[in-house]
């Protein structure tokens, strides 16, 4: 029972079919936005796949530096002791008077 002032549940035929012409273009929109994501997403995933590597990389160099030269230290230590102590020494000293 509805009268002519009253609006009922159901829309009319022109709304729709404005509803989904509507609801159509949204789903389009959101399709182009999702297609034209996808590759900026895994172009930036590649660039950050890229960039941890290569800190990867760098870090294993610099740990690989770190050996040569603790043991090229070694080395000095053990072939010249005296004068590694001398040179600690001096070092000692001069940084003492530096900091006063």
């Amino acid at each position: 029972m509805t009268s002519d002032n009253t609006m009922s549940s159901e829309p009319s035929g022109g709304v729709r079919e404005t509803v989904d012409r509507v609801a159509q273009s949204a789903h389009e929109a959101i399709d182009r936005a999702a297609s034209t994501a996808a590759p900026a997403l895994e172009q930036l995933q590649s660039a950050a796949t890229n960039a941890a590597q290569t800190m990867q990389d760098k870090a294993s160099a610099f740990g690989e530096m770190e050996e040569i030269w603790l043991e090229s230290a070694r080395t000095c230590v053990r072939e010249h002791p005296l004068a590694t102590v001398a040179v600690a020494l001096a070092a000692g000293m001069l940084i003492s008077r530096l900091s006063h």
